[in-house]
């Protein structure tokens, strides 16, 4: 599927002549959906209202667009560009400070903080707090991108990455990792950054699958939700339907992206084995060794580990999509149509008419976690920052 603007042809005839004229199909526009009236943001006006006037990469028609690069045209192409980009710069381009927090059972979050405090003291200002996805961390392209433009002009947000147990270096100190629906951990995170900066406003980022624990903890809140808002990127929301979804039978599953995915799993299950291995559950290591599915991993080692009857049970008890009507801070939720991981049928367009506190923003083209819009920029950064700004009310958006 090539995502430039299509043309669709009108054949005129003209006596004994054939006219063919050419009409543009733009099909680059984002598309809001969200509830009749949105609520209140204090007395800003409401939730729609802020994202009209302050948020122009969602909602000014000129300028809410989203063109993919002509050398990335497929939604395969914009997903897999990650990749490259995570190959080409091995070394991070945005700097980190860590910090390791304990948990109550004793496990370890990494939190990278940028810029490093030696740069940005500590004060009162926003703080934007990240969630990335699938056995990822910090160091992920579409995390940095991120970072480096919120912790610039004219934003100049501090930010800071939560590193789940196990990931992006972090030692894993229990027998547990971490899994979609561990707001636990993401909710001591957030209390610990809320407490070392009582002033700030925060606001919650989440990728992929931390787009889905971070709506269920913002759900899971709701009135009591220490964020000040929420966005949720490329969203699976229905854990079990996108898993259905990469399993079906196709070249891109097979070949593609269940060996990418089940290659980061299988990594970070081997990498902290022993740990793992030290806790009450024995795991069967000999099927283990024969995982080709992702929900053989998640039957296999997830749903033993957390004490899920299966993985059926862990995707249904997870999935954030029965948590939506609950929330009741403002949420942002972008999703791209060709999103290959995470299919536009999963998408619970009803609960974003229903629930007034949310708004979902679709794109036609961007993959999963693409949107590049050339070999050196990508679309994404901006209508976050966007929003961000408003919901802080900076006067730089």
């Amino acid at each position: 599927m090539f995502s430039n603007p299509l043309f669709a042809a009108g054949v005129l005839a003209a006596g004994s002549a054939v006219i063919v004229r050419k009409r543009v199909v733009d099909r680059s526009g984002v598309e809001l959906v969200h509830a009749p009236q949105t609520a209140a943001v204090g007395d800003r006006g409401s939730l729609l209202d802020i994202i009209a006037a302050r948020c122009p990469s969602l909602a000014d028609p000129k300028a809410a667009r989203f063109v993919p690069a002509v050398a990335l045209p497929t939604a395969d192409m914009q997903t897999c560009y990650n990749g490259v980009c995570e190959g080409l710069r091995r070394a991070r381009f945005v700097e980190y400070e860590r910090e390791l927090i304990t948990t109550e059972d004793g496990g370890t979050i990494g939190l990278d903080w940028s810029p490093p405090f030696a740069q940005m003291p500590e004060d009162d200002r926003p703080i934007v707090v990240l969630s990335h996805g699938l056995s990822g961390g910090s160091h992920e392209t579409y995390v940095q991108l991120a970072v480096r433009h919120l912790t610039a002009a004219p934003y100049h947000f501090r930010t800071v990455v939560v590193n789940y147990r196990g990931c992006a270096g972090v030692r894993l100190t229990t027998h547990v990792l971490y899994n979609g629906g561990l707001t636990a951990d993401y909710g001591f995170a957030v209390e610990h950054v809320h407490r070392r900066f009582p002033s700030s406003a925060l606001v919650g980022v989440g990728y992929s699958l931390g787009a889905n624990l971070v709506t269920k903890y913002v759900g899971e809140q709701g009135e009591a939700c220490p964020l000040k808002a929420a966005i949720s990127v490329c969203n699976p929301y229905d854990l079990l339907a996108a898993s259905d979804a990469i399993d079906r039978p196709s070249i891109r599953n097979k070949y593609l992206y269940t060996p990418a995915m089940l290659l980061g799993l299988m990594r970070l299950f081997h990498r902290h084995r022993k740990a793992i291995d030290s806790g009450p559950v024995r795991l069967d290591h000999a099927a283990i060794a024969k995982i080709t599915r992702i929900r053989q991993f998640d039957d296999l080692i997830t749903a033993r580990v957390f004490g899920y009857t299966d993985s059926v049970d862990y995707y249904t008890q997870c999935s954030c999509a029965q948590f939506l009507p609950r929330i009741r801070i403002p949420l942002l939720a972008i999703s791209s149509l060709d999103d290959p991981v995470c299919p536009e049928d999963t998408i619970p367009r009803s609960a974003f008419r229903s629930n007034p506190h949310l708004i979902l923003a679709t794109t036609q083209f961007g993959g999963h976690l693409g949107y590049h819009e050339s070999l050196s920029s990508t679309w994404l950064p901006r209508p976050i920052g966007e929003f961000c700004a408003a919901i802080f009310d900076s006067p730089e958006a």
